[in-house]
């Protein structure tokens, strides 16, 4: 099944105006009106992203009541953890908040979930054990936004939660003391598309901003913000958000800040993957190379050691960690391409294209945090959405699934009806 590519109707005349008025190729400018981009200031904003148009980090929906919880906490030397997320937005966003908080002089550690045995989002046991061990705030990112019940369990255990995602919400929000979402209910923060490590570097930019009570912040902490604006692209271009408005302003300065600013495990990562050889980096390289190296460990259920990459200051750690990172990627491309052909070989004996509006694909022996990505690929080449579960090898356990859309299919409301 071939691509079929559609381009949308513009207005000839209106693509002639906005050539002129913006001073660009016919081809730039229907793309642009393609785009939803109309004026010639909104052209060159996105042409040319200045780091001037990222809106202040106060106006971003619950930054200014999380600012101070988390400033107290760090004033009184209370035990924070960061409790994140196990892809390469949750990782970035991680160590974002924690190399932060540690620069803050905050009393601070981070917990990132297994993928294999947690699960997703906040876990009723993990808090328990946090808790155990002297936490007194929890800090989510990239998650916590729909765990209604596991913010009760946290209120229970004592712990003061704050919530910082940018995923869909349950019906109602949960129980946190401060809550930092892009599309927060009752707000209208102008947009809504921030990844995790977007809505992370904007409560640590205000965090530094806060910490020197001044808009200005001291050479150290911009020095900081540089770095984690690196590691912010990281996240945003391999959370594939659209790379418009503010995400396309922090990818655009973000890879140049990942050659200028960069933290030893993403030195050593560009140099085995030899990213370093480069002259300047770009979003595939981000997308296709960085990314899918932090990702694999995720998904092989060692996501803890992708944030130690990012947050570790000691260059022969880092050197290590890259290594192992770039031989789990290896090992997970092995899987991926096992799995991919298992998975063409049921299509082939059971799918009927005329019949069949979703593949429903599953089979014993698939890893559990591969079957995404084989989703994905089987999703854009069938032109439908995929649905492929893991079965317990011994079948004492329900399967583990992964479904990815195409076409336009809203799979959260599709599973939810």
């Amino acid at each position: 099944m071939g691509k079929r590519w559609r381009i949308f109707p513009h207005d000839a005349d209106r693509v002639t105006r906005l050539e002129k008025a913006a001073g660009v190729s016919p081809v730039v400018a229907q793309l642009m009106i393609c785009r939803g981009i109309y004026e010639p200031a909104a052209v060159r904003t996105f042409l040319e992203p200045k780091m001037t148009a990222l809106r202040e980090p106060a106006e971003l929906p619950g930054v200014e009541p999380a600012v101070e919880r988390i400033f107290a906490a760090i004033t009184d030397q209370r035990r924070i953890v960061i409790y994140g997320d196990y892809d390469a937005d949750g990782m970035t966003a991680t160590a974002i908040l924690y190399r932060c908080l540690s620069l803050l002089g905050g009393n601070v550690g981070y917990y990132v979930p297994n993928r294999l045995e947690d699960g997703y989002g906040l876990n009723a046991e993990a808090l328990r054990t946090l808790a155990h061990r002297g936490a007194e705030m929890i800090v989510t990112v990239d998650c916590g936004i729909a765990s209604v019940e596991h913010a009760e369990t946290a209120r229970e255990l004592g712990l003061e939660l704050i919530i910082t995602d940018h995923h869909e919400f349950a019906e109602r929000l949960p129980n946190a003391a401060a809550i930092v979402h892009p599309r927060l209910p009752g707000t209208a923060y102008p947009f809504g598309g921030l990844c995790g490590a977007g809505v992370a570097f904007k409560l640590a930019w205000a965090l530094c901003q806060r910490s020197c009570e001044d808009a200005k912040v001291t050479p150290r902490l911009r020095s900081f913000l540089l770095s984690a604006l690196g590691i912010a692209a990281i996240g945003t271009v391999a959370d594939v958000v659209p790379l418009v408005d503010e995400n396309r302003i922090l990818v655009r300065h973000g890879l140049k800040s990942l050659r200028e600013f960069p933290v030893p495990g993403l030195v050593e990562l560009m140099r085995v993957t030899k990213l370093d050889q480069k002259p300047q980096l770009s979003s595939e390289d981000i997308g296709f190379t960085i990314g899918p190296r932090l990702n694999a460990a995720g998904r092989l259920g060692q996501a803890q050691l992708g944030v130690e990459l990012l947050t570790t200051d000691s260059s022969e750690r880092a050197a290590a960690l890259a290594e192992y990172i770039h031989e789990l990627n290896n090992s997970r491309d092995s899987l991926e391409r096992s799995i991919y052909l298992a998975a063409q070989k049921q299509i082939k004996e059971q799918f009927d294209p005329d019949e069949d509006a979703a593949l429903v694909l599953a089979d014993q022996g698939w890893h559990p945090g591969v079957i995404g990505i084989v989703a994905g690929r089987l999703a854009e080449k069938y032109h439908r959405p995929v649905v492929m579960i893991a079965l317990d090898e011994l079948g004492g356990k329900p399967g583990t699934g992964s479904a990815r859309t195409a076409c336009g299919v809203n799979l959260h409301e599709a599973l939810a009806a």
